[in-house]
């Protein structure tokens, strides 16, 4: 049995009554039970009063369905009389209530997901999922509740006494509704309906292209992610009390998280001000899309949430559309610097731009406390100054929630520290921690070890070619722990990182990389690389496989990404040659850098764009080109950043990716390793133990770190 609390401690006179209730729970059933217990599982009843807008217990058992459980912390003496589904009270704050219909009707919101569902309805269109509400009142034995004569008549409503929560009653009683159990593939479908899967798993009608090809291939990855994992449920649904942090590898879910939490936020507080924020601009529509799903599901209708409480921002915005930075130095009384303004202001080498313009506000302005919470994606992307306005602008209990990527985009040699991004006070104390847990069980930081986005052998490619682990010269930039590698969810099968120069041979368990063509024999290879003798037969060739995978292989356009790598001038004017090629062939290119900043796949077009606009987008098939730019600069500094951009390239994809250059150089040779080492069916990859003296960036195990980085236009 899976316990899942939200952990925002409730503050009503029932609070107590609720944790009673939950530890009961927690004894009554064991592992040896298939099912998921939820304390406050966010279906949100909008019509209800302050404390009763989402069920307080979803018990959901594979034999006996779903078990809504209304919890009320009320004396015998509390209950005048129950008339039908009203109950007369008296002696507190509210004069009726009416917790088991509340309960019912939750259920029946409940259930209308599982509607979606075709293997959870039976032929005459009834639910086979089993849906019993009932009332919990712990404070009242079953001797006081029948002297009063509360369980005679056709209105007594089924009820979990005092007497009822010793874990064999508690089991008992559960057992004893009516009901009927569920097959093992009913209930994983109903699971996956649970986790809030439901929202990113796309359009459920049957597959309309033919399987055999990539277009048929990819509606599995988009109809195939159904499902959140537990952890990945958990930390979507809790509600910390304070500042949290979410550590993941890429393609771990954490945009879809941080969009589910944010609109389980809202349903369940909608009197809170919640801003959700980041720093690629093209990400505005696909956020806002996520939020809009699962802010439909919690409170299962088509109401929008309301944007006037929920915002949306860019981390710093633009003219047509002002960001979060914005916006808070306009409160602060500090006029807000445009990109242009701030590198006249500061000094444009330091590549913090946006860091110096928060620093100002801090210094120059009196910030105010305007938001409730304040989610941060892509928070790699952003400097200590922009984390420090955010915490800044926010009301006790300062709810900073920032989630970012694991070993990819790091400029520094050491990620800074929680302490070290925000201080200490006058005590010495961290400003910020992010040891233990709150109260309610939420823990402060969460590590993501799967990767869903990206299949295996492209994530362990882009993480080794990255880092540069088997380059010539040395890596430049690596994880030199085994519990680093760990937690970005690779094993250890052989070496010890200590002994510098030996072989290490790390693989990357299934279980961590859940691809839907995963096992897929059909799909591969997922990554492979080409090398041209010049820059013309490598766009034509390109152009040739893109109009074929249009064309031929049943991929819509907007599913295929072009990213040309190398200095500005150099990637665009390879874009640009590109476009002509594929307008040639009756394909519409997509030059991102010609169209809104805010859109960046076009319905009907190919996407092309150099690496700083395909920062957290993805596509179902990807081609790098350009890729012997990533070491043309003598400068070792820049290896880091080169191979950064590199990494970024290859993991936007969400199925298929072609990495190509021109010339005959020694990274090719590199690459061409790495693909061999990672297409074997149990992928492994040696390498020499790096030293951490040799190498340009030594990356920890981030255990209490946040990562820096900005690819500037």
């Amino acid at each position: 049995m899976k316990f899942i609390s939200s952990g925002h401690q409730a503050d009503h006179s029932g609070a107590d009554a609720e944790r009673e209730v939950w530890k009961r729970l927690k004894s009554a059933f064991g592992p040896d039970d298939v099912g998921v217990a939820y304390h406050r599982y966010p279906i949100v009843d909008r019509t209800a009063g302050e404390f009763d807008r989402e069920m307080d217990f979803l018990l959901f058992l594979r034999d006996a369905g779903a078990v809504v459980v209304e919890c009320k912390g009320y004396q015998i003496d509390h209950v005048r009389a129950i008339e039908g589904d009203k109950w007369l009270l008296r002696g507190i704050s509210q004069s009726s209530a009416a917790p088991y219909s509340q309960a019912r009707d939750q259920g029946f919101k409940l259930l209308s997901h599982f509607t979606k569902e075709p293997s959870l309805m039976d032929d005459r269109a009834n639910h086979k999922v089993s849906m019993n509400p009932v009332v919990a009142l712990p404070n009242i034995s079953r001797e006081e509740w029948e002297a009063r004569g509360f369980h005679e008549g056709p209105s007594s409503p089924p009820v979990l006494l005092a007497d009822d929560l010793s874990p064999t009653a508690l089991r008992d009683r559960i057992r004893e509704l009516p009901g009927s159990k569920l097959t093992n593939g009913e209930y994983e479908t109903a699971r996956a309906v649970l986790s809030g899967g439901q929202p990113i798993s796309g359009d459920r009608s049957p597959k309309l292209k033919d399987g055999s090809t990539k277009g048929g291939l990819y509606e599995r990855v988009e109809k195939g992610l159904n499902k959140l994992d537990e952890k990945q449920e958990e930390v979507g649904l809790q509600i910390p009390d304070g500042p949290q942090q979410i550590r993941g590898i890429a393609g771990s879910g954490k945009t879809v998280l941080m969009a589910k939490k944010a609109a389980r936020m809202h349903a369940a507080h909608p009197d809170w001000d919640i801003a959700l924020t980041f720093q690629t601009r093209s990400l505005y529509d696909t956020i806002t899309e996520k939020v809009r799903r699962y802010y439909a599901f919690f409170t299962s209708g088509d109401a929008e949430p309301d944007w006037d409480r929920f915002h949306v921002l860019h981390g710093w915005g633009g003219k047509q559309r002002h960001g979060l930075y914005y916006r808070i130095a306009q409160e602060a009384g500090v006029t807000p610097r445009t990109y242009y303004d701030a590198k006249g202001k500061f000094d444009e080498t330091d590549g913090n731009l946006l860091h110096s313009c928060c620093l100002e506000v801090l210094e120059s302005g009196t910030v105010q406390e305007s938001y409730d919470a304040i989610l941060i994606d892509e928070a790699q992307d952003f400097d200590p100054g922009f984390y420090k306005l955010c915490r800044a602008a926010l009301r006790p209990p300062k709810r900073l929630v920032w989630a970012y990527d694991e070993a990819q985009n790091l400029q520094t040699l050491t990620a800074p520290s929680p302490t070290n991004v925000f201080g200490t006070d006058e005590a010495g104390d961290p400003v910020v921690d992010l040891s233990g847990a709150y109260e309610g069980g939420v823990q402060k930081s969460r590590i993501m070890r799967k990767a869903y986005r990206t299949p295996r052998s492209v994530l362990m490619l882009a993480h080794v070619l990255g880092m540069g682990l088997v380059r010539d010269g040395g890596a430049v930039q690596a994880i030199t722990t085994k519990e680093g590698w760990e937690n970005v969810g690779y094993e250890v099968r052989s070496g010890d990182f200590r002994k510098y120069g030996e072989p290490v041979e790390l693989a990357r368990p299934t279980e961590h990389s859940p691809h839907p063509l995963g096992d897929v024999d059909a799909a591969t290879p997922f990554v492979r690389f080409e090398s041209f003798d010049d820059e013309n037969a490598e766009i034509e060739w390109v152009a040739d496989q893109v109009a074929a995978d249009v064309l031929d292989r049943d991929l819509a356009p907007e599913d295929v990404l072009v990213v040309t790598l190398g200095a500005y001038h150099r990637s665009k004017q390879a874009g640009e040659s590109l476009a002509e090629e594929l307008e040639a062939r009756d394909v519409d290119p997509n030059l991102v850098w010609e169209g809104n900043k805010d859109v960046f796949a076009e319905p009907g077009a190919v996407t092309v764009s150099r690496i700083n606009r395909a920062k957290g987008n993805q596509a179902a098939m990807v081609y790098v080109l350009g890729v012997e730019h990533v070491e043309d600069d003598s400068r070792r500094a820049d290896l880091v950043q080169r191979r950064n951009e590199a990494f970024v390239g290859v993991t936007r994809t969400e199925a298929w990716c072609t990495m190509t250059g021109v010339g005959d150089e020694p990274i090719f040779e590199e690459i061409e390793d790495i693909v061999r080492q990672v297409s074997w069916f149990d992928p492994g990859v040696t390498f020499p133990a790096p030293h951490p003296d040799d190498l340009e960036r030594e990356m920890d195990d981030g255990s209490e770190a946040t990562t820096i980085d900005q690819f500037a236009d």
